[in-house]
Protein backbone atom coordinates (compact mmCIF):
# COMPACT_ATOMS: atom_id res chain seq x y z
CA UNK A 1 0.00 0.00 0.00
CA UNK A 2 1.03 3.43 -1.06
CA UNK A 3 2.21 6.39 1.85
CA UNK A 4 -0.09 9.21 2.66
CA UNK A 5 1.75 11.46 1.24
CA UNK A 6 1.61 9.23 -2.30
CA UNK A 7 -1.74 8.43 -1.72
CA UNK A 8 -2.70 12.16 -1.56
CA UNK A 9 -0.76 13.19 -4.33
CA UNK A 10 -2.37 10.69 -6.69
CA UNK A 11 -5.90 11.33 -6.29
CA UNK A 12 -5.05 15.51 -6.54
CA UNK A 13 -7.37 15.34 -9.49
CA UNK A 14 -10.15 13.35 -8.18
CA UNK A 15 -10.59 14.75 -4.90
CA UNK A 16 -8.62 18.25 -5.09
CA UNK A 17 -10.10 19.79 -1.69
CA UNK A 18 -8.96 16.37 0.16
CA UNK A 19 -5.50 16.93 -0.61
CA UNK A 20 -5.82 20.40 -0.15
CA UNK A 21 -7.05 20.75 3.12
CA UNK A 22 -4.79 17.53 3.97
CA UNK A 23 -1.64 19.43 3.22
CA UNK A 24 -2.75 22.18 5.08
CA UNK A 25 -3.69 20.06 8.51
CA UNK A 26 -0.80 17.93 8.05
CA UNK A 27 1.83 20.97 7.76
CA UNK A 28 -0.17 22.81 10.08
CA UNK A 29 0.02 20.09 12.76
CA UNK A 30 3.63 18.68 12.05
CA UNK A 31 5.54 22.56 12.35
CA UNK A 32 3.02 23.50 15.48
CA UNK A 33 4.86 23.35 18.62
CA UNK A 34 7.68 26.35 17.57
CA UNK A 35 4.60 28.29 16.81
CA UNK A 36 2.94 27.37 20.09
CA UNK A 37 5.74 28.25 21.63
CA UNK A 38 6.05 31.45 20.57
CA UNK A 39 2.42 32.40 21.20
CA UNK A 40 2.85 30.92 24.80
CA UNK A 41 5.58 33.54 24.71
CA UNK A 42 2.79 36.14 23.92
CA UNK A 43 0.39 34.72 26.49
CA UNK A 44 -1.47 33.38 23.87
CA UNK A 45 0.01 29.77 24.87
CA UNK A 46 -0.70 27.60 27.78
CA UNK A 47 1.69 27.13 30.56
CA UNK A 48 2.82 23.43 32.25
CA UNK A 49 0.60 24.59 35.68
CA UNK A 50 -0.62 20.93 35.81
CA UNK A 51 -3.99 22.35 37.34
CA UNK A 52 -6.44 19.18 37.91
CA UNK A 53 -3.62 16.78 39.03
CA UNK A 54 -3.47 18.45 42.38
CA UNK A 55 -7.00 17.60 42.62
CA UNK A 56 -6.66 14.32 41.93
CA UNK A 57 -3.62 13.58 44.11
CA UNK A 58 -5.27 15.49 47.13
CA UNK A 59 -8.16 13.35 46.78
CA UNK A 60 -6.13 11.11 47.13
CA UNK A 61 -4.02 11.39 49.64
CA UNK A 62 -7.52 12.63 51.72
CA UNK A 63 -9.08 9.01 51.21
CA UNK A 64 -5.62 7.41 51.99
CA UNK A 65 -5.49 9.43 55.27
CA UNK A 66 -8.75 8.66 55.81
CA UNK A 67 -10.58 11.84 55.93
CA UNK A 68 -13.28 13.10 52.91
CA UNK A 69 -12.83 13.00 49.36
CA UNK A 70 -15.19 14.97 48.08
CA UNK A 71 -14.52 18.64 50.24
CA UNK A 72 -16.81 21.29 49.62
CA UNK A 73 -16.50 24.72 49.58
CA UNK A 74 -17.62 27.17 51.67
CA UNK A 75 -20.43 28.38 49.20
CA UNK A 76 -21.23 24.86 48.80
CA UNK A 77 -19.40 24.02 44.91
CA UNK A 78 -16.88 22.15 44.12
CA UNK A 79 -15.01 24.29 41.93
CA UNK A 80 -11.21 23.20 41.73
CA UNK A 81 -12.02 19.83 43.31
CA UNK A 82 -11.73 16.41 42.80
CA UNK A 83 -15.15 15.63 40.17
CA UNK A 84 -14.83 12.25 38.96
CA UNK A 85 -16.39 9.13 40.59
CA UNK A 86 -14.76 7.33 43.21
CA UNK A 87 -13.25 4.15 42.39
CA UNK A 88 -11.22 6.59 39.52
CA UNK A 89 -8.97 7.87 41.61
CA UNK A 90 -7.38 4.92 41.88
CA UNK A 91 -5.93 5.46 38.32
CA UNK A 92 -3.76 8.04 39.55
CA UNK A 93 -1.94 6.30 42.20
CA UNK A 94 0.85 5.23 40.22
CA UNK A 95 1.61 8.77 39.10
CA UNK A 96 1.51 9.93 42.69
CA UNK A 97 4.41 8.16 44.27
CA UNK A 98 6.62 9.65 42.15
CA UNK A 99 5.82 13.42 43.17
CA UNK A 100 3.89 16.24 41.68
CA UNK A 101 5.22 17.04 38.66
CA UNK A 102 7.23 13.85 37.75
CA UNK A 103 3.87 12.00 37.61
CA UNK A 104 1.97 14.75 35.96
CA UNK A 105 4.53 14.43 33.35
CA UNK A 106 4.27 10.64 33.43
CA UNK A 107 0.77 11.22 33.22
CA UNK A 108 0.12 13.23 30.41
CA UNK A 109 3.18 10.93 28.44
CA UNK A 110 0.99 7.94 29.14
CA UNK A 111 -2.11 9.36 27.85
CA UNK A 112 -1.14 10.78 24.70
CA UNK A 113 1.31 7.35 23.95
CA UNK A 114 -2.08 5.24 24.65
CA UNK A 115 -3.62 7.30 22.37
CA UNK A 116 -1.20 7.15 19.47
CA UNK A 117 -1.34 3.20 19.62
CA UNK A 118 -4.98 3.32 19.86
CA UNK A 119 -5.15 5.36 16.57
CA UNK A 120 -2.85 3.11 15.46
CA UNK A 121 -4.32 0.23 16.22
CA UNK A 122 -8.00 2.09 14.65
CA UNK A 123 -6.24 2.31 11.21
CA UNK A 124 -4.77 -1.11 11.39
CA UNK A 125 -8.21 -2.72 11.73
CA UNK A 126 -9.79 0.02 9.01
CA UNK A 127 -6.65 -1.65 6.52
CA UNK A 128 -3.95 0.62 6.37
CA UNK A 129 -0.55 -0.10 8.22
CA UNK A 130 1.04 2.95 8.88
CA UNK A 131 5.14 2.95 8.37
CA UNK A 132 7.36 3.86 11.23
CA UNK A 133 7.87 7.37 9.72
CA UNK A 134 3.89 7.56 9.53
CA UNK A 135 3.83 6.27 13.47
CA UNK A 136 6.52 9.32 13.97
CA UNK A 137 4.92 12.15 12.03
CA UNK A 138 0.92 10.86 14.04
CA UNK A 139 2.88 10.86 17.47
CA UNK A 140 3.64 14.57 16.72
CA UNK A 141 1.11 15.92 15.38
CA UNK A 142 -0.98 14.41 18.47
CA UNK A 143 1.59 15.78 20.72
CA UNK A 144 0.99 19.66 18.64
CA UNK A 145 -3.22 18.79 18.76
CA UNK A 146 -4.35 22.08 20.72
CA UNK A 147 -6.68 19.74 22.91
CA UNK A 148 -4.08 16.85 23.54
CA UNK A 149 -1.74 20.25 24.44
CA UNK A 150 -4.72 21.64 27.05
CA UNK A 151 -4.60 18.05 28.19
CA UNK A 152 -1.46 17.58 28.87
CA UNK A 153 -0.60 20.77 30.31
CA UNK A 154 -3.24 20.73 32.88
CA UNK A 155 -3.32 17.28 33.62
CA UNK A 156 -6.92 16.55 32.27
CA UNK A 157 -8.43 13.12 31.78
CA UNK A 158 -10.01 13.77 28.07
CA UNK A 159 -6.64 12.28 25.96
CA UNK A 160 -7.21 8.94 28.37
CA UNK A 161 -10.86 8.39 28.03
CA UNK A 162 -10.18 8.79 23.94
CA UNK A 163 -7.23 6.36 24.17
CA UNK A 164 -9.70 4.10 25.32
CA UNK A 165 -12.63 4.88 22.61
CA UNK A 166 -9.69 4.36 20.28
CA UNK A 167 -9.50 0.86 21.90
CA UNK A 168 -13.00 0.09 21.50
CA UNK A 169 -13.42 0.66 17.76
CA UNK A 170 -10.41 -1.77 17.78
CA UNK A 171 -11.94 -4.29 19.74
CA UNK A 172 -14.87 -4.06 18.09
CA UNK A 173 -13.24 -4.45 14.53
CA UNK A 174 -11.40 -7.18 15.22
CA UNK A 175 -14.65 -9.24 16.77
CA UNK A 176 -16.16 -8.58 13.20
CA UNK A 177 -13.27 -10.37 10.89
CA UNK A 178 -12.71 -13.68 11.07
CA UNK A 179 -8.98 -13.09 10.39
CA UNK A 180 -6.21 -11.46 12.34
CA UNK A 181 -4.96 -8.16 11.01
CA UNK A 182 -1.62 -9.07 12.45
CA UNK A 183 -1.20 -12.73 10.88
CA UNK A 184 -3.78 -13.36 8.73
CA UNK A 185 -4.25 -16.44 11.25
CA UNK A 186 -8.01 -17.60 11.37
CA UNK A 187 -9.48 -15.94 14.84
CA UNK A 188 -11.96 -18.21 16.60
CA UNK A 189 -15.51 -17.59 17.52
CA UNK A 190 -14.37 -17.76 20.87
CA UNK A 191 -11.83 -15.37 20.57
CA UNK A 192 -14.10 -12.95 18.59
CA UNK A 193 -16.69 -13.05 21.57
CA UNK A 194 -14.05 -11.78 24.06
CA UNK A 195 -13.54 -8.84 21.72
CA UNK A 196 -16.84 -7.60 21.35
CA UNK A 197 -16.98 -7.68 25.27
CA UNK A 198 -14.21 -6.01 25.70
CA UNK A 199 -14.84 -3.19 22.74
CA UNK A 200 -18.19 -2.81 25.53
CA UNK A 201 -15.73 -2.97 28.73
CA UNK A 202 -13.22 -0.05 26.82
CA UNK A 203 -16.64 2.18 25.79
CA UNK A 204 -17.38 2.31 29.59
CA UNK A 205 -13.79 3.00 30.86
CA UNK A 206 -13.99 5.90 27.99
CA UNK A 207 -17.06 7.48 29.81
CA UNK A 208 -16.02 6.18 33.77
CA UNK A 209 -14.94 9.58 34.26
CA UNK A 210 -16.92 12.44 32.69
CA UNK A 211 -20.38 10.60 32.63
CA UNK A 212 -21.65 13.23 29.55
CA UNK A 213 -19.38 10.72 27.34
CA UNK A 214 -21.96 8.03 27.55
CA UNK A 215 -23.38 8.84 24.14
CA UNK A 216 -19.97 6.90 23.03
CA UNK A 217 -22.04 4.18 23.79
CA UNK A 218 -24.34 4.19 20.46
CA UNK A 219 -22.84 1.27 18.96
CA UNK A 220 -23.27 -0.84 21.96
CA UNK A 221 -27.35 -0.96 20.90
CA UNK A 222 -26.11 -2.88 18.01
CA UNK A 223 -24.62 -6.02 19.64
CA UNK A 224 -25.87 -7.72 22.83
CA UNK A 225 -22.58 -8.79 23.68
CA UNK A 226 -20.51 -5.72 23.67
CA UNK A 227 -23.87 -4.43 25.33
CA UNK A 228 -23.24 -7.08 28.45
CA UNK A 229 -19.41 -5.99 28.29
CA UNK A 230 -20.27 -2.31 29.07
CA UNK A 231 -22.97 -3.31 31.87
CA UNK A 232 -20.51 -5.93 33.29
CA UNK A 233 -17.50 -3.17 33.44
CA UNK A 234 -19.89 -0.18 35.01
CA UNK A 235 -21.19 -3.32 37.45
CA UNK A 236 -17.58 -4.23 38.20
CA UNK A 237 -17.00 -0.06 38.74
CA UNK A 238 -19.72 0.24 41.12
CA UNK A 239 -19.16 -2.93 42.99
CA UNK A 240 -15.61 -1.90 43.39
CA UNK A 241 -16.72 1.57 44.42
CA UNK A 242 -18.83 0.87 46.93
CA UNK A 243 -16.38 -2.02 48.16
CA UNK A 244 -13.08 0.05 48.61
CA UNK A 245 -14.78 3.87 49.15
CA UNK A 246 -18.26 3.07 51.33
CA UNK A 247 -21.52 4.17 50.69
CA UNK A 248 -21.11 8.08 52.07
CA UNK A 249 -18.18 8.56 49.70
CA UNK A 250 -20.34 7.64 46.88
CA UNK A 251 -23.05 9.70 48.23
CA UNK A 252 -20.95 12.36 48.60
CA UNK A 253 -20.39 12.34 44.44
CA UNK A 254 -23.98 11.85 43.90
CA UNK A 255 -23.22 15.64 45.67
CA UNK A 256 -20.88 16.56 43.21
CA UNK A 257 -23.14 15.16 40.21
CA UNK A 258 -26.08 17.22 41.61
CA UNK A 259 -23.93 20.86 41.62
CA UNK A 260 -22.96 19.97 38.06
CA UNK A 261 -19.87 22.83 37.99
CA UNK A 262 -22.26 25.23 36.48
CA UNK A 263 -24.22 23.43 34.35
CA UNK A 264 -26.71 26.12 32.30
CA UNK A 265 -24.38 29.08 33.34
CA UNK A 266 -24.30 31.57 29.96
CA UNK A 267 -21.56 34.11 30.42
CA UNK A 268 -21.17 36.94 27.97
CA UNK A 269 -17.98 35.95 25.39
CA UNK A 270 -15.91 38.79 26.78
CA UNK A 271 -15.97 36.80 30.20
CA UNK A 272 -14.72 33.73 28.52
CA UNK A 273 -11.90 31.63 29.56
CA UNK A 274 -9.98 30.94 26.17
CA UNK A 275 -8.39 28.36 27.17
CA UNK A 276 -11.39 26.23 27.65
CA UNK A 277 -14.22 27.72 26.44
CA UNK A 278 -16.20 25.70 24.13
CA UNK A 279 -20.11 26.88 23.94
CA UNK A 280 -21.57 25.21 20.52
CA UNK A 281 -25.22 26.22 21.44
CA UNK A 282 -24.54 29.38 22.82
CA UNK A 283 -26.33 31.03 20.10
CA UNK A 284 -29.47 29.05 21.31
CA UNK A 285 -29.21 31.08 25.08
CA UNK A 286 -32.21 28.83 26.61
CA UNK A 287 -33.26 26.34 23.89
CA UNK A 288 -29.39 24.95 24.01
CA UNK A 289 -30.49 22.49 26.76
CA UNK A 290 -33.55 21.19 24.68
CA UNK A 291 -31.67 20.90 21.47
CA UNK A 292 -29.13 19.23 23.65
CA UNK A 293 -32.11 16.30 25.05
CA UNK A 294 -33.53 16.49 21.08
CA UNK A 295 -29.86 15.43 20.25
CA UNK A 296 -29.38 12.59 22.12
CA UNK A 297 -32.61 11.67 21.67
CA UNK A 298 -31.64 11.68 17.55
CA UNK A 299 -28.92 9.86 18.18
CA UNK A 300 -30.96 6.80 19.80
CA UNK A 301 -33.48 6.94 17.52
CA UNK A 302 -31.30 6.95 14.47
CA UNK A 303 -28.83 3.79 15.92
CA UNK A 304 -31.83 2.10 16.91
CA UNK A 305 -33.51 2.63 13.47
CA UNK A 306 -29.83 1.10 11.79
CA UNK A 307 -29.51 -1.71 13.96
CA UNK A 308 -31.03 -4.19 11.59
CA UNK A 309 -28.28 -3.12 8.92
CA UNK A 310 -25.09 -5.71 9.04
CA UNK A 311 -23.02 -3.36 6.60
CA UNK A 312 -19.61 -2.65 7.86
CA UNK A 313 -20.51 1.57 7.08
CA UNK A 314 -23.38 0.90 9.01
CA UNK A 315 -21.21 -0.28 11.75
CA UNK A 316 -19.11 2.27 11.42
CA UNK A 317 -20.80 5.46 11.37
CA UNK A 318 -22.80 4.33 14.08
CA UNK A 319 -19.54 4.09 16.45
CA UNK A 320 -18.30 7.52 14.90
CA UNK A 321 -21.97 8.86 15.34
CA UNK A 322 -21.91 8.51 19.41
CA UNK A 323 -18.41 9.93 20.07
CA UNK A 324 -18.94 12.80 17.80
CA UNK A 325 -21.75 13.37 19.51
CA UNK A 326 -20.32 13.94 23.23
CA UNK A 327 -19.14 16.96 23.04
CA UNK A 328 -22.30 19.08 21.39
CA UNK A 329 -24.41 17.71 23.83
CA UNK A 330 -23.11 17.39 26.97
CA UNK A 331 -24.29 19.64 29.50
CA UNK A 332 -20.68 21.59 29.59
CA UNK A 333 -17.63 20.18 28.00
CA UNK A 334 -14.49 22.37 27.50
CA UNK A 335 -12.52 22.20 24.63
CA UNK A 336 -10.16 20.14 26.07
CA UNK A 337 -12.86 17.23 25.53
CA UNK A 338 -12.54 18.09 21.62
CA UNK A 339 -10.07 15.75 21.63
CA UNK A 340 -12.58 12.54 21.67
CA UNK A 341 -13.18 14.17 17.87
CA UNK A 342 -10.12 12.51 16.19
CA UNK A 343 -12.03 8.35 16.49
CA UNK A 344 -14.84 9.58 14.72
CA UNK A 345 -13.13 11.90 12.32
CA UNK A 346 -10.40 8.73 11.91
CA UNK A 347 -13.47 6.12 11.02
CA UNK A 348 -15.44 8.85 8.55
CA UNK A 349 -11.75 9.69 6.64
CA UNK A 350 -11.69 6.21 6.21
CA UNK A 351 -15.68 5.56 5.38
CA UNK A 352 -15.87 8.55 3.19
CA UNK A 353 -12.63 7.72 1.41
CA UNK A 354 -14.16 4.14 0.36
CA UNK A 355 -16.63 5.76 -1.77
CA UNK A 356 -16.51 7.62 -4.91
CA UNK A 357 -18.93 10.36 -3.89
CA UNK A 358 -17.41 11.05 -0.42
CA UNK A 359 -16.76 14.05 1.28
CA UNK A 360 -13.38 12.50 3.07
CA UNK A 361 -12.34 16.26 3.36
CA UNK A 362 -15.29 17.08 6.14
CA UNK A 363 -13.65 14.62 9.06
CA UNK A 364 -9.72 16.53 8.21
CA UNK A 365 -10.86 19.84 7.96
CA UNK A 366 -12.74 19.24 11.17
CA UNK A 367 -9.94 18.29 13.07
CA UNK A 368 -8.00 21.41 11.39
CA UNK A 369 -11.04 23.46 12.96
CA UNK A 370 -10.65 21.76 16.32
CA UNK A 371 -6.86 22.90 16.56
CA UNK A 372 -7.05 26.27 15.91
CA UNK A 373 -10.66 27.19 18.00
CA UNK A 374 -8.45 27.96 21.23
CA UNK A 375 -6.45 30.40 19.50
CA UNK A 376 -9.58 32.13 17.23
CA UNK A 377 -11.45 32.55 20.60
CA UNK A 378 -8.41 35.30 21.33
CA UNK A 379 -9.70 37.31 18.61
CA UNK A 380 -13.47 36.34 18.73
CA UNK A 381 -14.20 37.05 22.79
CA UNK A 382 -12.76 40.74 22.52
CA UNK A 383 -15.10 43.40 21.68
CA UNK A 384 -11.99 45.98 22.02
CA UNK A 385 -9.22 44.42 19.60
CA UNK A 386 -6.24 46.02 18.24
CA UNK A 387 -7.13 45.35 14.68
CA UNK A 388 -10.10 46.69 12.42
CA UNK A 389 -13.55 44.75 12.74
CA UNK A 390 -12.57 43.53 16.22
CA UNK A 391 -16.12 44.75 17.26
CA UNK A 392 -17.97 42.95 14.33
CA UNK A 393 -15.87 39.38 15.03
CA UNK A 394 -17.25 40.01 18.67
CA UNK A 395 -20.85 40.11 17.46
CA UNK A 396 -20.91 37.31 15.40
CA UNK A 397 -18.35 35.22 17.78
CA UNK A 398 -21.00 32.74 18.76
CA UNK A 399 -21.42 31.84 15.13
CA UNK A 400 -17.65 31.48 14.44
CA UNK A 401 -16.29 29.25 17.29
CA UNK A 402 -14.18 26.57 14.82
CA UNK A 403 -14.36 23.94 17.05
CA UNK A 404 -18.50 24.59 16.69
CA UNK A 405 -18.40 24.00 13.18
CA UNK A 406 -15.93 21.01 13.37
CA UNK A 407 -18.46 19.38 15.40
CA UNK A 408 -21.45 20.03 13.55
CA UNK A 409 -19.60 18.93 10.54
CA UNK A 410 -18.70 15.74 11.96
CA UNK A 411 -22.24 14.97 13.49
CA UNK A 412 -23.77 15.70 10.44
CA UNK A 413 -21.53 13.69 8.69
CA UNK A 414 -22.17 10.94 10.92
CA UNK A 415 -25.54 11.14 11.75
CA UNK A 416 -26.50 11.41 7.69
CA UNK A 417 -24.15 8.11 6.69
CA UNK A 418 -26.20 6.35 9.55
CA UNK A 419 -29.41 7.61 8.13
CA UNK A 420 -28.87 5.84 4.96
CA UNK A 421 -29.10 2.38 6.94
CA UNK A 422 -32.23 3.37 8.46
CA UNK A 423 -35.24 1.85 8.08
CA UNK A 424 -38.84 2.38 10.08
CA UNK A 425 -39.62 -0.52 11.89
CA UNK A 426 -42.27 -3.08 10.38
CA UNK A 427 -44.67 -0.25 9.00
CA UNK A 428 -46.06 -2.79 6.29
CA UNK A 429 -47.20 -5.45 9.25
CA UNK A 430 -48.71 -2.02 10.99
CA UNK A 431 -51.03 -1.56 8.10
CA UNK A 432 -51.53 -5.03 8.10
CA UNK A 433 -53.08 -5.03 11.37
CA UNK A 434 -54.90 -1.96 11.32
CA UNK A 435 -56.72 -3.16 8.11
CA UNK A 436 -57.75 -6.41 9.92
Amino acid sequence: MPSIPRQLWASRRERPVLVIVSVVTIVTLLGWLPVEHHLREMGMGLPYTFNDFSAYTEALNRWLEGTQMYVPQENGGYFGEYLYPPVTVLAFYPFETTGFHTGAVLFGFTAIVLLWLGLEAMARTLGYRLRIWERLGLLVMLFSFQPVIRNFRWAQTATLLTASLAFAFYFQERAESETSPYSNGAVSDRTRSLYRYASGACTTLGSSFKLFYATSGAHLLRDRKRFAGAMAAAAGLAVASLAIFGLETNLQYLDVLTWGKGWGEAKAMYAWDTAAAYRPLYAFGGLGLYLKIFGILTVIGLTLAARTSDSRAARHTTFALGIAAVPLFAPKADSHDLVVLVVPAVILLAHELDRPDGYAWIPVLSVLLVHVHRYALEFLTKPEGNFPGAALLYDFGPYLQPGMWGTFLLVGLAGYRVAEHATLPALGSVRDRLGQ
